[in-house]
């Protein structure tokens, strides 16, 4: 079986086998309530723009929503790393992933993890010259 690809209409790649482009598999996993730092940054630079310049803000409060940032900003690093360590842990091993075809249809292949690739916040799993998002991982076959 031959592996045909090539591009969109939006210029992303696009597997004939998979049906889907990396662009939207990584779109359908980011939810529009996540808050992510960008969204905090642009929360506390609107908060001092808009504060009673009489009343203006307690230093332990700012110093508090820093905190916060920081902490914000630890733990998506830590889950990042976690991901990335799943994925490394898959290579050798079966797995069954979802996907869907060209088709609109829905599909679970199965295949061994040969390698992982990271693109900026998304893990792929190399099974059998395809790459799949971490995310569309259904379980791990052989443990």
């Amino acid at each position: 079986m031959g592996i045909v690809a090539g591009m969109d209409n939006d210029g992303n790649f696009v597997s004939a086998i998979s049906g889907a482009t990396r662009n939207e598999s990584a779109a359908k996993t980011k939810s529009n309530s996540t808050l992510d730092k960008e969204a905090f940054l642009q929360l506390l630079v609107a908060q001092m723009k808009n504060q009673d310049p009489l009343e203006p803000q307690d230093n332990s409060q700012m110093v508090a929503q820093m905190a916060s940032f920081s902490q914000v900003e630890e733990l998506q690093n830590m889950s990042s790393t976690l991901n990335q360590n799943q994925g490394f842990d898959l290579v050798g091993k079966m797995v069954a992933m979802n996907t869907t075809l060209a088709t609109g249809e829905k599909k679970t292949i199965e295949g061994m993890v040969d390698y992982v690739l990271k693109e900026g916040k998304d893990i792929y799993l190399g099974i059998g010259g395809q790459e799949y998002n971490l995310d569309d991982l259904s379980g791990v076959i052989d443990q």
